[in-house]
């Protein structure tokens, strides 16, 4: 299917409506269409639309030529001049009310896609609140393990303070036996002596 990129304003001229209505209708994503990189909003259409809306808007053209012509004779007399007058401006506010329902439609859809993101924005907006206050329970499940892992850093120096007394009173008691033991065998020594002198 052929895509055809017109101008909003084409668009917009072609189903008689504001470039505003156009422009929020995109907005709102009920009409495919973008802005492009020189600031001109365009309409993505396919061909069978587009031909038929220019086919529309020849037909509409073509009354409306016939409608002001019909006008211009009446004009030609005071009263038909007058009934002119007063049919054109009912015309104009005719046209005036459409293209104002128009673009009220499509702010009330903008509004209605607005809302549905704003209460997307809510939604994860909550989900980050649950996450804070997840990451501040964490935070404070970590502060208590931390202090009961500065508990037992305290206790296993106290631990490792006592074992290194122990170990210094058990090298106390070996260097006391080896003392001992070096006197016994002096004593065994002077022994021996006494004996081979005899």
């Amino acid at each position: 299917m052929d895509t055809i990129k017109i101008k909003a304003s084409e668009y917009a001229n072609l189903i008689g409506v504001s470039l505003n209505t156009v422009k929020n209708r995109i907005r709102a994503g009920v009409l495919p269409g973008e802005k492009g990189e020189d600031g001109i909003w365009y309409v993505l259409l396919n061909r069978e639309e587009y031909e038929f809306l220019t086919q529309k808007e020849e037909e509409r053209s073509k009354q409306e030529a016939n409608l002001s012509s019909n006008l211009e004779k009446l004009k030609a007399g005071f009263e038909g001049s007058l009934i002119a007058t007063y049919l054109e401006m009912l015309m104009q506010k005719d046209r005036q009310r459409e293209e104002l329902f128009h673009e009220l439609s499509s702010l009330y859809t903008l509004l209605a896609v607005k809302e549905k993101e704003i209460e997307l924005l809510k939604r994860a907006l909550e989900d980050r609140e649950k996450e804070k206050a997840l990451v501040e329970e964490l935070r404070k499940e970590l502060k208590e393990k931390e202090k009961e892992i500065h508990k037992l850093e305290g206790k296993l120096k106290e631990k490792e303070l006592e074992l290194a007394q122990k170990d210094i009173e058990i090298q106390k008691l070996l260097l006391e036996k080896e003392r001992e033991m070096l006197s016994l065998r002096l004593e065994l020594e002077q022994c021996k002596k006494q004996r081979e002198t005899e």
